[in-house]
C-alpha cells in the first residue's frame, strides 16, 4: 500500500506527538506589508463581510453575536496590515468560525434553535465556540479548530522515522527532499498530532462542564485548506477514536498507538462527531463542509505492527 508523500520504525521511546515549536519568524515578516497586499486585504475583508452580513441579519433573533465575529475578523485584518502576514492565522481562524456559524444558521434541521457564540462553560472559566440550544433546551456543543501547520522543514524527523520504523511495513509514504519533502512530512505528522491534541482538550472541557444528557451532541469541527490534511486522514483518526484500534491502512497507527501507551493518554470518547471544513485562504465560502466525518470501509490489509 503506497501513499505518495513518506515517514515513521520501532523507537525505544515514543516520539513527541505534540506540535513542534516553530522558531521565531524573522523580524522582516513583521514589517507592514506592501500596498498591493493591503489593497487585496481590504477587498477580501469587504467581500467577506458583504457575504455574511445579510445572511446573519436574516437570523438575528437566533444569533445575536454576529457583530462580535465581524469586529474580530476586521481587527485580525488590521493586525496583518500593521504587523505583517505572519499574523494571518487569526484571520483564517475567525473566517472559519464565520463559516461554521453560517452553516449552523442555514441548516433547516435546527431552524428553531438559538446559537450562542463563545459562552462560558459551567464549572470552568473556559468557553465553547458555539452552543446550539433547541426548543426542548437540549444543547449541541461545537468547538472549532483550524489546523494549518507552519511551513517547517523536518526532513531530519522524517529520516528518524525511517530509521526507527514509525510506519507499518505494508505502507509506503513517499516524498522527496528536493520537492519539499521535509515540509510535507511535517504538515502530515503535525496535523495528525493535533487531531489527538485538540480532542483531548475538548474532552477535558466537556468533563469539567458536566452537562451530561443535557448536551447529547458534542462536535469537534476541524478546519483546513484541503492541502495540509484531507478529510480521509481525519477519517482515519475518527476510526481510532471511536473503536480504540487503528485501521490497517492508517499511516500513523504504530506511532500513535505507542504514543498513547507510553504517555498514558486516556481518551474518554465523549465527542459524538468530528466535522471537516475545507476553505482555501482568501475564499469567502468553504469548498467542503461535513458535520459528521465517517470512516470508509475497512481494507483487506491488517496492521501487523511490523
Amino acid at each position: 500500500m503506497t501513499r505518495r508523500l513518506s515517514a515513521p520504525t520501532s523507537p525505544t521511546s515514543a516520539p513527541d506527538l505534540r506540535p513542534q515549536a516553530v522558531s521565531q519568524m524573522a523580524s522582516s515578516s513583521l514589517r507592514p506589508i506592501e500596498d498591493h497586499d493591503v489593497a487585496w486585504l481590504h477587498s477580501y475583508e469587504a467581500s467577506t463581510l458583504a457575504y455574511f452580513r445579510p445572511r446573519f441579519a436574516a437570523c438575528a433573533p437566533r444569533f445575536t453575536a454576529s457583530e462580535t465575529l465581524f469586529t474580530r475578523f476586521s481587527a485580525a485584518i488590521r493586525d496583518v496590515i500593521g504587523q505583517g502576514r505572519s499574523l494571518f492565522r487569526a484571520v483564517d481562524e475567525t473566517h472559519n468560525e464565520l463559516c461554521v456559524a453560517d452553516c449552523l444558521l442555514s441548516d433547516p434541521s435546527v431552524k428553531d434553535s438559538t446559537v450562542l457564540y463563545e459562552p462560558t462553560l459551567p464549572n470552568t472559566r473556559k468557553t465553547i465556540d458555539f452552543c446550539l440550544r433547541d426548543a426542548e433546551g437540549l444543547l449541541t456543543l461545537i468547538d472549532v479548530k483550524t489546523i494549518k501547520p507552519q511551513p517547517l522543514d523536518r526532513w531530519d524527523q522524517y529520516e528518524r522515522a525511517l530509521r526507527e520504523g514509525w510506519l507499518p511495513k505494508h505502507i509506503d509514504f513517499i516524498i522527496e527532499q528536493e520537492w519539499q519533502g521535509g515540509e510535507l512530512w511535517h504538515t502530515a505528522f503535525t496535523s495528525r498530532s493535533r487531531f489527538l491534541e485538540y480532542s483531548l482538550e475538548f474532552e477535558a472541557k466537556l468533563e469539567a462542564a458536566a452537562y451530561g444528557a443535557a448536551a447529547p451532541r458534542r462536535i469537534l469541527m476541524f478546519c483546513g485548506e484541503g492541502f495540509y490534511w484531507h478529510q480521509d486522514e481525519l477519517a482515519d483518526f475518527v476510526a481510532y477514536y471511536r473503536n480504540g484500534t487503528h485501521r490497517g491502512d492508517d499511516l500513523f497507527a504504530l506511532v500513535e498507538s505507542r504514543y498513547v501507551l507510553e504517555r498514558r493518554v486516556n481518551l474518554q470518547r465523549s465527542i459524538s462527531s468530528f466535522g471537516c471544513l475545507s476553505r482555501r485562504q482568501g475564499d469567502v465560502q468553504p469548498r467542503r463542509f461535513n458535520w459528521h466525518v465517517e470512516p470508509g470501509p475497512e481494507p483487506f490489509s491488517r496492521l501487523d505492527g511490523a
